[in-house]
């Protein structure tokens, strides 16, 4: 089997400046979100790591934006 052969497999966590890189929030309002509950995150050692799950339910439970 050659590399491109493998199938894609999805991240299960995020790092911090990984989560603000792919939501354009500030690492204030994620590290907000992680407090308060509204983001679930495990550690590993000193590194947090936001659940890809919880992500996505985070972004979807956010306002829409109506024009």
């Amino acid at each position: 089997m050659q590399l491109n052969d493998e199938p894609q497999v999805s991240p299960l966590t995020h790092r911090i400046d990984r989560v603000v890189a792919i939501t354009g929030a500030s690492r204030t309002r994620i590290y907000d979100a992680l407090r308060s509950g509204e983001l679930e995150a495990v550690k590993f050692g000193r590194t947090t790591l936001v659940l890809d799950s919880s992500l996505r339910r985070w972004l979807e439970r956010l306002p829409r934006y109506a024009a």
